[in-house]
């Protein structure tokens, strides 16, 4: 996926739509047929992924993968219709799936999550707070250059935005950010009200809440943000798997849960001679987590160095 010369209306197709805490997404395609997608720009080893079939509880381990390349998809049968019928649930009890042999499940019928153990997986695993669902998008079909928006979004503008979304959100989910923005001083949009304790807890968690990021590249600005629409400039797009980039990604986060230029929700206000709001408090977190090497993209692991020359 996302390579370069790939149509661009399959790049931004609702095919191509997955959520963030599902960085592999399997999705069945008929009662026998299954597709595996990477949507993360870096290899990952050892995933077991994981399904839920309706009228069983508790998840079973479908199968293993080795080795899936940075946004790899690959279409497969299960398992069970050609091989092994017997598997283990995550608490390791057996099951026999001899039932679906032959007439599979149905797609409606089954669910399916990925786990894992090393570092990099337990890493995005952490997204699994998160309910965006991320489309790229091209926002100016037309090619009309009187607009902010890009004329033609690329593979290579998706496959960096792919990584800053799985960072940003890697930031947004931490127990860090979450304990820094609630001791953090949170203006309302009339530019005066200090949001109480409650307010800044809803504030939070509509971000972890929202469930729909359209993402697209702009030009003449740094961002565009409000609703689901999400857009970042090149420099953002080239500069954050190096350094961070909280005002600007931070602030247009701020317009899509509802809050304008007058709350520090987006530009920061000065108080007792210090910023206050959500950019400077990503900007630290960023800060620490590229310090702790906690982020899972990174120069070392994307897929595609080019991509940041």
């Amino acid at each position: 996926m996302y390579q370069d010369g790939e149509n661009s209306e399959i790049m931004t197709s609702e095919w191509r739509a997955y959520e963030i805490s599902k960085v592999i997404r399997v999705k069945a395609i008929d009662h026998k047929t299954i597709e595996v997608a990477n949507f993360a720009p870096i290899a990952l080893e050892d995933v077991t992924i994981t399904a839920t079939i309706e009228g069983y509880q508790t998840p079973i381990k479908l199968f293993e993968i080795s080795r899936i390349r940075a946004h790899a998809v690959q279409t497969i049968n299960y398992p069970f219709i050609e091989g092994t019928t017997q598997y283990l649930t995550v608490n390791h009890k057996e099951i026999d799936l001899t039932e679906y042999k032959e007439s599979g499940i149905a797609p409606e019928n089954i669910t399916f999550d990925y786990t894992g153990e090393t570092d990099i997986i337990q890493q995005l695993k952490k997204l699994s707070s998160l309910k965006w669902v991320i489309k790229y998008h091209d926002f100016d079909p037309n090619n009309d250059t009187g607009n902010n928006w890009a004329e033609d979004i690329s593979a290579k503008d998706i496959r960096r935005f792919s990584g800053l979304m799985i960072n940003l959100g890697i930031v947004f989910a931490s127990d860090t950010f979450k304990n820094e923005f609630m001791k953090e001083t949170i203006i309302g949009n009339d530019g005066i009200t200090v949001l109480t304790t409650n307010e800044k807890e809803a504030a939070y968690n509509a971000i972890i809440n929202k469930t729909r990021y359209n993402c697209g590249k702009v030009v003449n600005v740094s961002g565009l943000g409000g609703g689901a629409t999400l857009g970042f400039a090149e420099h953002i797009l080239r500069d954050y798997i190096k350094k961070e980039t909280g005002f600007i990604t931070a602030h247009e986060i701020g317009h899509t849960i509802g809050y304008n230029h007058s709350s520090n929700m987006t530009y920061p206000h000065e108080i007792d001679g210090s910023n206050t709001g959500i950019s400077p408090v990503t900007t630290r977190v960023m800060n620490n987590f590229f310090e702790a090497g906690l982020f899972p993209v990174t120069p070392d692991s994307y897929y595609l160095p080019s991509d940041f020359e």
